[in-house]
């Protein structure tokens, strides 16, 4: 899997609300005949100089003939077919020339369509979403906001809600530059962000380990001899620290490699983006693959379709049924959502039983993870539970309970792999041993 970065820029009718959509020509690289904003990679400029060169290049009109109206949220997509990790931001523009719009080489046509179409249209991915992203505030989205995205979110994952995490503290940074013009001080701001990043999803390990990296990224530039712009020292660091989790997160991948032989059979549950790259990736070595549902919300029927799509030879059962498929399995697959320093792993519900199974009937397990997931010494998250209707009418007189994740302890583990390969219970401890002091001193700071 790769990771691609690219900007996506929907410009809006200067007196009317529809926007300008480009069909996609057959000279392009990915996407023919699908419909898109202005688009283009990534590549030495920041995503909003390079939303204003694509605009110039894609439709003819200079910085002149458009106004930025809003800076949206980061939208990431996965294309498992081409293998690539899309990360899209996403930019909406006021056109005050629209009479001057001139398609180039990269599309067929421009139309101006009323965005409530765009849904229905055959488009690149998540192109609905991106505008969405664009068009939901005016200007750019302040820190509350990103946290407040952040702890409501209950569609996407914790490595993607770290992520998040990140961009909101970036704007905090941001927002400090502004404070300390103003006498404020530039830690003491970071530090209340940092802490209240923190707070947003106690049970997700992403969160909070970047909360507590950003806090010993502003601890360490921003005391004791002060250099010059160290907010923009700070800023930088963010988003290094970003780029290096992306990277991670589809890392693991190949250095599970090894430990998925010809011929293998797996059993795996829920979803996980780290477990589906490794399949993709042994695709060809698997021989079998079991997938339980993951009730209530079934979410391991789309790992069996996308495993499907890679040519597995897949098996979906419910829950309590693939446990026993285990007797047939060589590994146990599955991803992890926290990393605790003695070696045990939360996760999703139903991981606990597949682990015992494992043991009992002779197969190995491989947890695959990242360093983001690893949570501070001694602190065990809270296991989420969700609303009790999932799991059907309510029943008078029981009291109905809906656990997501589960402790796994460390000794049913197995084989714990990162994207560095095998990770040594000393390389977690020394890890978690450093967010355990961020922590505490963070907590000091109060």
């Amino acid at each position: 899997m790769r990771i691609r970065h690219v900007v996506s820029a929907f410009l809006v009718h200067r007196a009317k609300p529809i926007v300008l959509l480009g069909r996609r020509s057959d000279r392009v690289g990915t996407y023919p005949a699908r419909w898109a904003a202005i688009s283009g990679s990534v590549e030495t400029e920041r995503p909003l100089e390079q939303a204003y060169r694509e605009i110039q290049e894609e439709t003819g009109l200079d910085r002149a003939n458009v106004d930025l109206v809003s800076e949206g949220w980061t939208v990431r997509s996965v294309d498992w077919e081409l293998g690539i990790v899309w990360v899209v931001h996403p930019y909406l523009f006021a056109c005050k020339t629209p009479a001057a719009v001139r398609p180039d080489w990269e599309h067929e046509r421009f139309e101006w369509v009323d965005p409530a179409r765009i849904p229905s249209l055959e488009t690149v991915p998540n192109l609905a979403e991106a505008y969405a992203s664009a068009a939901a505030l005016c200007g750019r989205p302040d820190s509350r906001w990103a946290f407040r995205k952040v702890q409501e979110d209950r569609e996407h994952g914790a490595e993607e809600l770290g992520l998040w995490t990140l961009e909101g503290l970036k704007r905090a940074a941001e927002e400090a530059v502004v404070a300390a013009q103003r006498g404020e001080d530039a830690l003491s701001v970071m530090t209340r962000a940092c802490r209240d990043a923190v707070a947003l999803r106690p049970s997700m390990a992403p969160v909070r380990s970047a909360a507590l990296s950003v806090f010993g990224i502003c601890r360490d530039l921003l005391t004791g001899k002060r250099a010059q712009d160290p907010l923009e020292r700070v800023i930088e660091e963010i988003d290094r620290l970003m780029g290096r989790r992306e990277a991670e997160s589809v890392a693991p991948a190949q250095a599970a490699a090894p430990f998925i032989r010809d011929g293998a059979r797996i059993v795996t549950l829920s979803y996980s983006f780290t477990v589906l790259s490794a399949l993709r990736e042994a695709a060809r070595r698997v021989s079998a693959l079991v997938v339980a549902e993951s009730r209530p919300a079934c979410e391991g029927r789309e790992t069996a379709r996308l495993a499907a799509s890679f040519g597995i030879r897949t098996e979906l059962m419910t829950d309590a049924a693939a446990a026993r498929a285990t007797e047939r399995a060589d590994v146990v697959l599955f991803g992890a959502d926290a990393l605790c320093s003695d070696g045990s792993v939360v996760n999703k519900t139903g991981t606990l039983a597949f682990c015992c199974a494992a043991r009992y009937f002779g197969a190995e397990t491989l947890c695959l993870g990242t360093d983001s997931k690893v949570l501070p010494a001694g602190f065990v998250p809270p296991m989420e539970e969700m609303a009790p209707g999932e799991l059907g009418e309510a029943i008078a007189g029981v009291t109905a309970r809906n656990p997501y994740f589960e402790l796994v302890p460390a000794e049913l583990v197995g084989r714990l792999v990162t994207g560095s390969g095998v990770t040594p219970a000393d390389r977690l401890r020394t890890r978690a041993k450093e967010l355990r002091e961020l922590q505490e001193e963070l907590e000091r700071q109060r």
